[in-house]
């Protein structure tokens, strides 16, 4: 039975993880999503990703960037994506200090998420081993 990549959406706005969650599932991947920082950790917490779709703005005074800099201190270590309204030199440098693999503005059209999600899952075991 073969194993479906899972991948983590965060994001504040609802009609986002909505539908990029949409468009994921129906390319055949397990899709999480969490409205906040505080979802997005308890989700890290609790399950194994194999990739991570991360806004920037998420709200309650905590960023993106709060979530990817936690998941790296869990030794968390796969691809991330970051999405972005609001692009910004600043976020761009720490995410890409943090190692993200891409950083996207929004809108995200649907052929460029879908690239972009095979990208950076390319080469990489669903079962964890480096291929």
């Amino acid at each position: 039975m073969e194993k479906k990549y899972r991948i983590l959406i965060v994001d504040d706005e609802e009609s986002i993880r909505f539908t990029l969650s949409c468009f994921l599932t129906e390319e055949g991947y397990d899709v999480v999503t969490a409205k906040n920082y505080g979802e997005a950790i308890e989700m890290i917490e609790t399950g194994s990703f194999d990739m991570i779709y991360a806004d920037i703005i998420l709200g309650g005074g905590k960023t993106g960037i709060d979530v990817i800099r936690e998941a790296r201190e869990r030794g968390i270590t796969c691809p991330v994506v970051v999405i972005t309204g609001a692009p910004a030199v600043e976020t761009a440098v720490e995410a890409a200090r943090l190692g993200v693999f891409d950083y996207v503005p929004k809108p995200i059209r649907w052929e460029n998420l879908i690239q972009t999600t095979k990208a950076a899952l390319e080469g990489k075991d669903p079962y964890g081993k480096e291929g």
